[in-house]
């Protein structure tokens, strides 16, 4: 999945939304890929892949940990 920067939802939006659909599907579980991995990965600035991660925590989807990065919940099949 890419980006679109020609659509109306923030690329902020589509990163999470995308992060959303591969944590669901299982592809990503525990340990997050780094902020600056992601950037690389789509192409976008280290605020927009925040911003992606904030969406995703206040979704219950990830906690972060100072220094450490982010882990996935555990709330896929089987989580709660």
């Amino acid at each position: 999945m890419t980006i679109d920067l020609g659509q109306p939802t923030p690329p902020y939006r589509q990163l999470a939304a995308i992060l959303q659909d591969r944590i669901e599907s299982g592809e990503l579980a525990g340990r997050m890929p780094s902020e600056k991995t992601l950037m690389q990965e789509y192409g976008l600035a280290h605020g927009t892949v925040r911003k992606a991660i904030a969406v995703l925590r206040d979704e219950g989807l990830v906690q972060t940990t100072p220094g450490w990065g982010s882990y996935v919940t555990d709330r896929g099949p089987g989580g709660s």
